[in-house]
């Protein structure tokens, strides 16, 4: 079998691509699958998906001080040092990377020692790492074609693929799981973290509904750890039809089925699996320096699929207005659904491991 090489950054945005990618390959029985991880972040996620990994020093190089840029420096060589003997020792046949600062040494060593190099970004606008990559990787692929021009002069070839999707989602989409409630169902996540503006506006955006209305909606709310205890403290207060409240649900396909309508962060898996399952948004972009999930959740506002709220603006009465707009309007909601299973690319997995196959034959 050929060896291939998966490195993935430290978010889940990064990792479950990564995992879903690596899973197709040793389910095909031509690959043995290693994973490469920047730190031991998501470590146990990978064990507990059965796959072999290793870790690499990395550090992000945002940081703006001269000592955490220094200490950056160093780790990236280190990185690259470490990279260097996993290579010789692994002979790969191909290393292929989804973003984040253990690819970048993991593809150093790659292109020195002349083995074929494919990174995968998720996001619309690339991160630094893969704009980094894109000048010498062998191949780029992307989610979406409004990435191509955010890119520099890439050296490769760029194959637009979709990105791949956790098997479990994919499952939950052909055999759906029951509704949990015949009531209005919200479902609210900010992520693999959750976020803290979605824990206050959202309780305090239902505190502001008439009893009546209160009684007839369904909150599944995916919180931070630390406030969990608050957030489930706020819906017992509320009357609702019921809620559930955790800081990690194994089970999202099935959150996912549930819902009517999303309220979270604008990350590409939560845009492309609310996609799948044709479920309306209301996205919340996170501040990031780079602005990459303004331009993801405007993709999906574009089409019809979601609606964006910046960040300054998500108060309770803002969200309020946007709710009970949703909740009044039944065809808009289905022509919302309509609109984000048209953004849905089910069969993304099977397309990078098709250019996978095809770089190694």
């Amino acid at each position: 079998m050929k060896t291939v090489l998966i490195a993935s950054g430290a978010s889940g945005g990064h990792l479950f691509p990564a995992i879903a990618v690596a899973d197709a390959l040793r389910e095909s029985g031509a690959f043995d699958v290693t994973m490469v991880l920047g730190g031991s972040k998501f470590s146990s996620v990978v064990a507990g998906a059965g796959l072999p990994y290793r870790r690499l020093p990395a550090a992000a190089f945002n940081d703006r001080g001269p000592l955490r840029l220094m200490l950056a420096v160093m780790k990236l060589l280190g990185g690259v040092v470490t990279a260097f003997r996993m290579m010789l020792r692994e002979r790969p046949a191909l290393v292929f990377g989804t973003g984040g600062y253990a690819t970048v040494a993991l593809m150093i060593a790659a292109k020195v020692l002349h083995v074929p190099t494919m990174i995968h970004e998720q996001n619309v606008l690339p991160g630094r790492a893969n704009r980094l990559l894109a000048r010498f990787a062998d191949v780029v692929l992307l989610t979406f074609e409004e990435s191509r021009a955010c890119f520099p002069p890439v050296r490769g070839r760029v194959v637009v693929t979709g990105t791949p999707v956790r098997k479990q989602i994919l499952a939950a989409v052909e055999n759906r799981p029951p509704r949990k409630s015949n009531a209005f169902t919200i479902f609210v996540t900010g992520g693999s973290q959750g976020a803290r503006i979605l824990n206050t506006v959202v309780p305090e955006m239902l505190g502001m509904m008439e009893m009546a209305e209160r009684k007839e909606v369904y909150v599944i709310h995916q919180a931070r750890p630390d406030d969990a205890a608050r957030v489930q403290a706020a819906y017992e207060a509320l009357g609702l039809a019921g809620f559930e409240v955790s800081a990690f649900f194994t089970d999202m396909a099935a959150q996912y089925a549930a819902a009517d309508v999303l309220i979270g962060r604008s990350g590409v898996s939560t845009i492309l699996e609310s996609a799948l399952f044709g479920l309306p948004a209301i996205y919340v972009p996170l501040n990031l320096a780079d602005g990459h999930q303004k331009y993801n959740a405007a993709v999906a506002e574009q089409v019809g699929a979601a609606v964006v709220v910046g960040q300054a603006y998500f108060t309770p009465a803002n969200l309020l207005v946007h709710i009970m707009a949703l909740k009044q309007d039944k065809a808009r909601l289905e022509a919302m659904g309509a609109a984000a299973r048209k953004m849905a690319v089910p069969d993304a997995t099977e397309r990078v491991v098709a250019v996978i196959r095809e770089s190694v034959a």
